[in-house]
């Protein structure tokens, strides 16, 4: 890594997660779970529990919800000091959650229109510490939140690309927030300024029109927008990544899991891939990032609790037996 102050910069939303008791339905629900969650903070969490200098960049109200956000993720690890505090009378973001169980998926809910950082002016963003890390990592969340997002969101890669400053982008596509041909152009216009792209198979489908034989469509995407490497998650079939320039493609299997949620579990993919891959290189950076995946999967919430230590342990035995008690 480099002398920089963060390995990785970050930036986004981060809501209030009210949800459901698990087997509860929201409209009959008395009591609610308390939590945050937004995509980029998850990651920067996972990250820094993982030892990584890491910052959260956002736009906040300064009442007592965006202090209890801001609390939160900062005390990971994750430094905050660069959150841009607006009035007290905004609003953070709030989303409700029904936990699902076969055959019923979860159900969620977006409270999030008008929220503090769809407010967002795009001169407000301090884009010299953006690019100051030696990682910038971005979203397809952010810039579907509103134009000003997306403005400050396009030039927050540029600018980070400019200074000699890594970019990934994870798609992560929300059919809720925007139309595909929207989040299509959108991402399109980012992509001359990313190294590492992670996705989902079927957002790549959907949004691209890609086959769905996992290999056929990593190369031909890649080639169409010359991207370095490449990265997808295939659920239970695990991750594929495809480095253009080697020519290359890995693939590495889920580890087995006992599910509480899986709400959160893609950004620890990426926090677990981005960790392996600056330690080492992207066959540990698959190994690393199915591994935190699964280990996420085992909370409850948005947050992936998980330490360097439970990560080295889960890689290096391949399984870890739930009935042993650590004494």
């Amino acid at each position: 890594m480099s002398d920089t102050a963060f390995d990785v910069i970050t930036w986004g939303e981060t809501m209030l997660r009210l949800s459901s008791p698990r087997g509860v339905a929201l409209e009959s629900a008395t009591v609610l779970d308390v939590a945050i969650g937004g995509t980029e903070s998850n990651l920067a969490i996972a990250l820094a529990r993982l030892g990584k200098r890491v910052s959260w960049v956002s736009r906040l109200p300064d009442n007592p919800i965006g202090r209890r956000i801001a609390r939160e993720i900062g005390s990971h690890g994750v430094d905050t000091s660069h959150v841009i505090w607006c009035d007290g009378d905004e609003k953070a973001g709030l989303y409700l959650i029904e936990p699902g169980a076969a055959p019923r998926s979860n159900r969620v809910i977006y409270e999030r229109k008008g929220s503090a950082i769809s407010l967002l002016e795009p001169q407000a963003l301090d884009y010299g510490f953006l690019a100051s890390g030696s990682l910038l990592h971005l979203t397809g969340v952010t810039p579907a939140l509103a134009p000003g997002c997306r403005e400050a969101w396009l030039a927050s890669a540029r600018k980070a690309r400019a200074a000699g400053c890594k970019v990934t982008l994870d798609v992560n596509y929300r059919a809720k927030l925007w139309p595909a041909a929207a989040a299509r152009e959108t991402l399109e216009a980012a992509f001359p300024f990313v190294e590492v792209l992670f996705s989902g198979l079927g957002d790549l489908c959907n949004l691209f029109g890609l086959p769905e034989a996992p290999e056929p469509a990593l190369k031909s995407f890649a080639a169409a927008y010359r991207l370095p490497l490449v990265v997808v998650t295939l659920g239970s079939d695990g991750a594929i990544a495809y480095e253009r320039e080697k020519d290359t493609v890995r693939r590495y299997p889920v580890f087995p899991t006992e599910v509480q949620d899986r709400i959160g579990a893609g950004d620890a993919f990426a926090a677990g891939f981005l960790y392996g891959w600056l330690e080492r290189d992207v066959p540990y950076g698959l190994l690393c990032g199915n591994a935190m995946a699964a280990l996420k999967q085992t909370y409850r919430g948005d947050t992936t609790w998980a330490t360097r230590e439970d990560l080295l342990e889960l890689v290096e035995r391949g399984a870890v037996d739930p009935r042993r008690v650590d004494r």
